[in-house]
Parts: structure tokens; C-alpha cells; sequence
């Protein structure tokens, strides 16, 4: 079955091994179609990216760039319909039969529209790569200043008795897997620009019809500490078109609008659900900034009722319609 790789890269020497690896510990790598959104100031060699057929290497100046939101973005112009869409990020390690694996996990939930993502397991590229780690879940862990959820993680407890893939009430923007239909319903919103990005997925994907869900064995692992690598906010700290700052405010404003009033459409909630079902099922209000005792203390979600068809047969328009009126 087909899959369209995702892989985002500011500026990241991890970027070819991250690709390779990709490859090579698939089962089925001719099945793969990786494209990369290289943001770079030149210096950095990725021809073997370039040499191998299943990659295709979109090649933008760093200077230009205006955050990961917009970078996957720019991937997403570049689907081709797939069975399946994964999500990395480039400095990401993989498990042997990676593909098969997530495609056997997707089909165990039983869902039609099922979402698999976590935040892997850490690695660290100067340290010999071993594997190990532990299958987690994400928990609201606090609110920023203004209002957007902060997310952590820990072990998914007696994973190891676990037959088929938890519930989940948040997704991982560095590692997500879903079917491809997601690219077309779930578009990426380049006018976020970091802060709000997974909530903004989460809720979209879910009032689209899909089912989120935590796998509960290690398929891939992340170099989260990433010492002395830049980041996109490093190089664009003076005011002008893209100063960081900037893009990050309004970027989150965006999310905050997005989460309080009732948008439906474009870059808003789905058809299939509604926002007050997602809230009700991941225990969370974004206006009051709470959240049960259940979704504080990270305990799994009991399964969504199955979605419902979308109301009436023509897909809503890319123009986001607001009852409340409120400015996005």
C-alpha cells in the first residue's frame, strides 16, 4: 500500500540519514514516496536524496521561510494520492517493517478514518543507536499565556499488555500517521507557525470524522535536545516580512480564534463532528482554560461514538463561515 512521507527540514544535518533510514527499514521502500521541504543556505550535500527516485526534494532559500506550518504546507501542494500519509520530522529514526507495522496497528482499531501519533522515544545521533524506549501518550500538561494547551508525555501504562492501539485525545505533529484522505480534509494552515499546531490538528482531524489513537509499540524515535542546531527562530530575529516573533503572535491567534468560536469549513472544524463533541471527548475547554480530572491526570479516552455522515453532499467552501463573527 502507498504511503506519502512527509519530512519537514530547517537547516537539519539529520536530514539525508533521517530519509535513508526511512528507506531502508521499510518493508515495502518502492512504495514510498518521500517528499522533503529542504529550507537551507547552501553547504549542505543531499545528493543522495536527489539520486533516489522515491524522493522528491523541494529546495527553498532558509531565509524565506516562515515556520514549520508553512513548510508542510508547501509538502502538501507536492500529494499525489496515497493509501496512507505519515508525518516526520527530519531528525527521526525508524523500526525495522516501520510501514507494515503502522498499516497492521491502523487496521486493529477498527476505525475508518484512524490517526496514529505519539511522541516517539529520543535518540541522539552522536550516541550508538540501540532502540528501546517505551510507546507514550500525550496529556495537557498547562495553558500559555494566552490560552493555547501545552502537551507532554509519559509511558502508556501496561503497554505491554495492550493488543491493539489506545485512545487518544492529541496528536504529534512529528510523527502522524493517517490515511491520505487526511491531506485533502485536514490541510496544513501555513499561518500558524508553531505554538497551536497539534491542538489545530487534533480538533480538525476529529470533527472530520478521524479517530486518534497512541500505537503501542516503538516504531520510530526523535532528536529532541538538538544542541547547538539552529532553528528557524535563531536566524530570523530582526523585524521585517519574517521576523519570527511576528509569525509566532498572529500564528497563535490564529489557533486561539480557531478553538473558541464555532468556524466550520476551510481551515475550521470539519462536517462529521463538532467541536463541543471534541471537547466533550478529550475533557478539555479552551474558553475557560480547564480540563477534567481524567485528561489532567493523562487516563485514556473511552472510544468516540462512530462518526456520523456529513450534513448534505457538497464540501464546505475553502472560505471559513463564523457565526460569532470573529476576525481569523
Amino acid at each position: 500500500m502507498s504511503i506519502f512521507v512527509s519530512v519537514a527540514a530547517y537547516r537539519d544535518p539529520e536530514l539525508v540519514p533521517t530519509v535513508l533510514d526511512c528507506l531502508a527499514k521499510a518493508d515495502h521502500p518502492d512504495e514510498l514516496r518521500i517528499v522533503v521541504n529542504w529550507q537551507h543556505l547552501g553547504g549542505e550535500d543531499v545528493s543522495a536524496l536527489r539520486a533516489d527516485p522515491r524522493v522528491t526534494v523541494l529546495e527553498f532559500d532558509a531565509r524565506r521561510s516562515r515556520g514549520v506550518c508553512w513548510a508542510r504546507a508547501q509538502i502538501q501542494r507536492s500529494y499525489v494520492d496515497s493509501d496512507w500519509y505519515l508525518q516526520v520530522d527530519s531528525h527521526t529514526r525508524f523500526a525495522p517493517g516501520w510501514d507494515t507495522r503502522l498499516i497492521a496497528m491502523a487496521e486493529q482499531t477498527g476505525a475508518a478514518k484512524p490517526i496514529l501519533s505519539c511522541y516517539p522515544p529520543t535518540y541522539d545521533p552522536a550516541v550508538e543507536f540501540t532502540g528501546g524506549g517505551e510507546p507514550t501518550l500525550i496529556f495537557l500538561s498547562g495553558w500559555t499565556h494566552d490560552g493555547l494547551p501545552r502537551f507532554k508525555h509519559f509511558r502508556i501504562p501496561d503497554w505491554q499488555e495492550a493488543t491493539a492501539p489506545v485512545p487518544a485525545r492529541f496528536v504529534a505533529a512529528g510523527f502522524l500517521f493517517a490515511p491520505g484522505s487526511f491531506v485533502r480534509e485536514v490541510p496544513y494552515d501555513e499561518r500558524i507557525y508553531y505554538q497551536g499546531e497539534e491542538i489545530n490538528l487534533a480538533t480538525r482531524a476529529f470533527t472530520w470524522g478521524y479517530d486518534l489513537f497512541h500505537p503501542v509499540e516503538v516504531l520510530a524515535w526523535h532528536y529532541y535536545i538538538r544542541e547547538n542546531q539552529l532553528r528557524h527562530w535563531m536566524d530570523h530575529r530582526a523585524p521585517g516580512a519574517d521576523y519570527w516573533y511576528d509569525l509566532d503572535r498572529a500564528g497563535r491567534r490564529r489557533v486561539s480564534t480557531l478553538l473558541r468560536y464555532t468556524m466550520v469549513g476551510g481551515f475550521g472544524a470539519g462536517p462529521v463532528r463538532s467541536m463541543a463533541e471534541y471537547r466533550e471527548y478529550a475533557g478539555i475547554d479552551f474558553v475557560r482554560r480547564t480540563a477534567t480530572a481524567e485528561t489532567l491526570a493523562g487516563r485514556l479516552p473511552a472510544r468516540p461514538e462512530a462518526p456520523r455522515a456529513p450534513v448534505g453532499s457538497a464540501p464546505p467552501t475553502r472560505a471559513m463561515r463564523s457565526t460569532a463573527g470573529a476576525p481569523c
